[in-house]
Parts: C-alpha cells; structure tokens; sequence
C-alpha cells in the first residue's frame, strides 16, 4: 500500500491527457530531470535524465547509463497511454434546452459505456490556446468540479428501462451545465478565460481563447473499497494507473548498461492515428533524437534496437464476478492476484514466446506474481500499444496490464495490491 494515496492523487488530478502529462512532468522536473525540445538538437550527457512533449499530450522520458556510449547495450522502453474515453466538447458546444436550460454538444471521445456516465457529478477539462508575447501558448486548465451532469430519464416515463436501453450519444447523453440566463449568459469561454486566469495569475479575457481541446470528465474521486480495502475504485484508472507505475519505476531505477525510456502516448483510445500517438514517429524520433544526443553512429542505433525490449502497459480484463463466462476458459486473471502477460493469436498484442520468457524471468527474479490473459476465441478484443509501436520502431515486445473490471466506465474498479506489482515490475526492468 506504499504508493497508493499517491497514485489515487494522481488519478484525481490527471483529468485528461494534457493533465496527466502535466503531472508527470512536474514529478520528473522535481527528480531533477531536464526538459528537451523536439526543435533543437540534443547534446546529452553520461548518467544525464530528460524528457520531452509532444502536442502537451504525450510525453518521452529517459536515463542515459553512467557509462562510455560504446558499453551501452540498447533501450528498455515502457509505454503507456495518457488518454481514456469521455466525451469531447464540439465547437460552439453551448446549446438551449427547453428555452430553460444551458447544456454541452458533445461526441464521443473512445469506446465508452454510455450509461455509467449517467447521474454522475462531472467537470470540464482539457487544454486552451491563447496568444502570448506573440506566440501561442497552450495550458491545460480544468473547471469547477460538479459543474454538469447527464440526468437519467425516470423509470416512470419509460418502464422497460431496466430491460435494456439504447442510448444516443447526440439526444440522450448531452451534459447539462446551468439554468439559461435572461441576461449576461455565461459561456464557457468565459468560465475557462477566469479558470486560466486564476491559474496562471495573467489577465485573460473570453476573446483571448483562440482555441480549446476540451472534455466532460468524471470529476469523482477515487476510493478504496471493499470489506479490507482492497479495491480501488477510480475513473481513467485505464490507463494512468500504468502510467503512474511507469513513472514511479522511472524515478527510482537505474541502468548500468541500458537507456531506460518511459514512453506516454496519446490517443490510444482512438486508434493512435495522430502525431502524439503510438502509431506516429514519436518513439522512432526520440531514439533516432537519443543517439544523435550521444554522439553514436546509424549502426551502433541499429545494433541498440536489435538489443532492446520493449513493455507495453495497458490494462487487462479480469475475470469478471458475475459474467465469468465472458473469459477465456483457462486464462482468467483476477484482481489483486499480480501483473497479466497478455496474449493473442492475431498479433492485437505483441507478445509471443521470447518475449513472455522475458517477462516470466523478470517476474520469478523480483517475485512478482504474473497471470496470463487471453480473448475468448469467439469476442473480439480491443487493440493496444504494442503492435503499433512496433511497426515504427521494431525491437522485442510484450504486452502487459493490470486486472480490472469494467474497462472503458466512467468509474472503473482494480485491486490495489496490483498496483505495487506492476511498479515493482517496472523498476525490476529499469534496473537490467
């Protein structure tokens, strides 16, 4: 239960993806590591740590060895994603209800399960762009908590309710968000221009925002539950609990022969099909970035990728309590029984014999309990990281994952003893 509150705290503030990354970059500056542009040519130092951003979304994060460039062996590179389904605000988002009530275009924003986020106290979030000293500037920035909601209908107005309801992402999840005004409406421009305001502590006016990347988010906060507090109940626990325990294991690893890389991407939700996501060159750019920093030449960087492995970390579908026919008959991993090894017969995840070898060795040797989870064979699963990643940047690759249930809820439930597996997994393979 060591890193618990912290992670539950990282949770509650990493709103959206430019939120998390945020975070994360504020944790690696504390540690003392140094930011790097994308736009200007790295020089790198032996024993150096650095990061960079992309899009303010997606983030890389690295170690160079304490060692001369020519006893560097390769890159261990784990990666996560920093984005989890919600709802994204369209342009001109404000819409009149009723003549009576304000509420908030939106579309879907990743494969969600519309009807969990019913009923629940929500925010708004995201990222803005406002010109500064001639330049634009983005922040991330975050409203009230409970500023909306999206009311269920009542049970009296439609009786089959609770024999199954098809839901319309247009007319029956839209977010209310006030009473409409008589005079001087409120937009939410202007409830972002005070939120940056108050943030940065520099005057901003509704005309300022030129443009915003914004969502409807779960404003509640995680929890422990269960008879001896051992759940964890949070939203985008998929995937920021990865990346929380890629970050941890990044911060107190070190390796003598190895280039530790934390990679988080973006979009992940949404098919990785976007210059921050793991299907672009980010990952190719920062290694291609890192051995030019260090002076190495294109066929010692051949010779670093055909010695490296790569740990892809998205979450896991456990053995659900009251479906467990949904599961595979023979891999069913559960909650707070350790880290899943994840596998699949079409390549949707990376992992194959070596590989799984690798993760097996690394789990006997720091004794961290591994489970294995596989698709029934007749459900279609959902793709991750790995085999994306891959086809820029080819090296040896698993995939990996917590156990949780009720992936892709606006409020989704793990074990916490899960959680110091997979950091305990992170820095066994940062410290090789």
């Amino acid at each position: 239960m060591e890193y618990i509150k912290e992670m539950m705290e990282f949770l509650d503030e990493s709103l959206t993806s430019y939120h998390a990354v945020a975070n994360v970059a504020r944790s690696l500056r504390g540690a003392g590591f140094t930011e790097l542009t994308e736009s200007a040519c790295w020089r790198l130092e032996r024993g150096g740590a650095y990061y960079v951003k992309r899009n303010d979304s997606s983030l890389m994060t690295f170690r160079v060895p304490d060692c001369e460039v020519s006893e560097i062996k390769g890159f261990h590179i784990y990666a996560a994603h920093s984005d989890s389904p919600a709802f994204k605000l369209k342009e001109k988002p404000e819409m009149t209800k009723e003549e009576a009530y304000l509420t908030v275009n939106t579309e879907r924003y990743g494969g969600m399960i519309l009807s969990t986020w019913m009923d629940r106290p929500l925010t708004i979030a995201g990222r803005v762009c406002v010109e500064r000293e001639g330049e634009i500037q983005s922040y991330p920035v975050r409203l009230k908590d409970n500023l909306c909601m999206i009311p269920n209908l009542a049970i009296h107005m439609n009786r089959d309710m609770n024999n199954g309801v098809a839901l319309n992402a247009q007319t029956d999840m839209i977010p209310l968000i006030m009473m409409k005004q008589e005079e001087n409406q409120k937009t939410i421009h202007a409830m972002l221009a005070e939120a940056l305001q108050a943030a940065t502590g520099e005057p901003c006016k509704e005309e300022d925002i030129l443009a915003a990347d914004l969502f409807v988010e779960n404003s509640e906060k995680a929890v422990l539950a269960g008879a001896d507090n051992e759940f964890i109940m949070s939203a985008r626990y998929d995937d920021l609990a990865c990346v929380f325990a890629g970050m941890k294991g990044m911060l107190d690893a070190k390796s003598t022969q190895y280039i530790n890389v934390l990679a988080v991407f973006d979009n992940e939700e949404v098919g990785s099909l976007t210059r921050q996501g793991a299907d672009s060159t980010l990952l190719k750019d920062t290694l291609e970035n890192i051995a030019d920093g260090l002076g190495a030449s294109a066929q010692t960087y051949r010779i670093w990728k055909a010695e490296s492995f790569l740990l892809s970390a998205d979450n896991a579908h456990a053995c659900h309590p009251n479906q467990g026919s949904k599961a595979d008959p023979t891999n069913r991993p559960c909650l707070n029984k350790g880290v899943v090894l994840k596998y699949h017969g079409s390549q949707k995840y990376a992992t194959d014999a070596c590989s799984a070898a690798y993760v097996k060795l690394l789990c006997q040797h720091a004794d961290i309990p591994l489970q294995t989870y596989a698709n029934r064979s007749d459900i279609v699963g959902g793709s991750t990281l790995g085999n994306l990643v891959m086809a820029q940047v080819s090296m040896a690759a698993a995939d990996i994952g917590l156990p949780q249930l009720a992936m892709h809820s606006a409020y989704e439930t793990a074990g916490v003893r899960d959680v110091e597996y997979l950091i305990a997994l992170a820095k066994a393979f940062f410290v090789q």
